[in-house]
């Protein structure tokens, strides 16, 4: 009699490999993760379907079946999936699935939306240790994704959350020079800030 883990082996070598795990080349990584952890991505994989209505995917699709053009990159994939345990209030959850699609993410854009997320994901928690790691992990890649973000505003650069919230917390901090310099660069480079003016004559006081 074949022992259950030796079931489970048998079970994974003969098991069809398709779905969006095969469009987007992840079984191998799905595979790799604990059990509770594969549960978790495949949970929120199938509460995506039903919560988001734009979803053109079912349940069966996470590990069966054709899946063409699945319109993600694992990046973005995982992402998603994260975003939908952050609706869901599962802040854990999301957060893990973000730092996983952060691996994935092949440009310093993707890695900007995701940071972005994260960063939002923070202050739901009210971490400051943590709000502070993402909004700096996401300031030392602006340069990179700075001009990406003007081409998807039009020649405009979009206000950016890290910003605010890094000149906030440095002034928190009583680093005010430091503060002042980040709102200076940043504004500089077209950044709004809705309250620089505000910002600099306290800074500078």
């Amino acid at each position: 009699m074949l022992a259950p883990l030796m079931i489970g082996k048998v079970f994974r070598i003969f098991r069809e490999r398709g779905g969006i795990l095969k469009a987007l080349d992840l079984w191998d990584w799905y595979e790799s993760l604990e059990a509770k952890e594969q549960k978790l991505v495949k949970y929120y994989f199938s509460l995506k379907t039903i919560k988001d209505l734009r979803f053109p995917l079912k349940a069966k699709h996470f590990e069966s079946g054709e899946v063409q053009n699945p319109g993600y990159t694992k990046a973005t994939f995982l992402g998603s999936l994260a975003q939908t345990a952050l609706l869901e209030g599962k802040y854990q959850d999301a957060e893990w699935l973000y730092l996983k699609a952060l691996e994935f993410a092949q440009s310093a854009y993707e890695k900007h939306l995701i940071l972005n997320d994260l960063v939002m994901l923070a202050q739901k928690l009210k971490d400051l240790e943590k709000l502070e790691k993402y909004a700096h992990m996401d300031l030392e890649l602006f340069e990179e994704y700075k001009e990406t973000l003007r081409e998807k505003g039009g020649g405009k650069l979009p206000q950016i959350n890290s910003y605010e919230i890094m000149v906030y917390l440095l002034e928190r901090k009583g680093e005010k020079e430091k503060a002042l310099n980040l709102l200076e660069r940043l504004h500089y480079e077209g950044v709004p800030h809705p309250f620089y003016q505000e910002v600099k004559k306290r800074l500078e006081g």
